[in-house]
């Protein structure tokens, strides 16, 4: 299902700005400059722009067009790690790392068992990891594997970064490559276990996202539950993950 224009255009500069492509200070092009590349109406441009500046991204002067909003870290969408990491071979941006907290096989809880298409009780590959951005933590979360997947790509159950990301490196391991997505956003109180993770005093209201990964043949390819401090926007939407 393809977005409105005035959310791919909204997007497409979230992405660069999470990335760290678009810093801090940084101008945007003018709304007549977008309007000309995306080759949409002025009003079109007015509404991503609009959306940007709700999310606190960006702010726009009266005569000094928009630039990129001074920001706490941001923390990125699984499917903005992913083409990072198929056009840079490394899934982190430049002052962003991750630490490893569990690599295991574990019995598959009856949500994750749907997500991947097995049987409550099957064993599966759980990995959780805490992502940095200097030295505050932007987000926690937990990727889900089958057997299938965890035996073909073993990198999975180290306690190790996987620079070129989990998706990517299941990816080269299996020959099946992501072709669409879904994530699932709400928010909710962080469990004790959330606050310890994200150094965030308790009570505290997180994001979560619940993001599926498929590849061509419908296929579940991973299973990802994300936890971001409060404050980010929250959204479902569906898209193509075809780099």
């Amino acid at each position: 299902m393809a977005l409105p224009k005035y959310d791919q255009i909204a997007a497409d500069i979230r992405g660069r700005i999470v990335r760290g492509e678009l810093k801090a200070g940084d101008a945007l092009l003018s709304e007549q400059e977008l309007t000309e590349r995306w080759k949409v109406s002025r009003g079109t441009v007015t509404k991503a722009l609009g959306l940007l500046r709700q999310e606190g991204l960006i702010e726009t002067r009266q005569g000094a067009g928009s630039k990129v909003k001074e920001r706490a870290p941001l923390a990125r969408t699984a499917a903005e790690r992913y083409r990072t990491a198929v056009e840079t071979g490394n899934i982190y941006t430049a002052g962003e790392y991750a630490e490893i907290v569990s690599a295991e096989m574990v019995v598959a809880p009856e949500d994750v068992a749907g997500a991947l298409g097995v049987e409550p009780g099957d064993r599966v590959a759980r990995r959780q990891r805490v992502t940095f951005e200097g030295e505050v933590p932007t987000a926690t979360s937990i990727s889900w594997f089958t057997a299938e997947v965890a035996e073909a790509a073993p990198r999975l159950l180290l306690r190790e970064r996987i620079r070129e990301g989990t998706t990517r490196y299941v990816e080269m391991q299996t020959g099946r490559r992501p072709h669409s997505g879904r994530d699932l956003w709400t928010s909710r109180l962080a469990s004790d276990e959330e606050l310890a993770l994200l150094r965030l005093e308790g009570p505290a209201a997180v994001s979560e996202s619940r993001h599926h990964a498929y590849c061509s043949e419908g296929r579940p390819l991973t299973y990802e539950v994300g936890i971001t401090p409060g404050g980010r926007w929250a959204r479902t939407e569906e898209y193509s993950m075809e780099a």
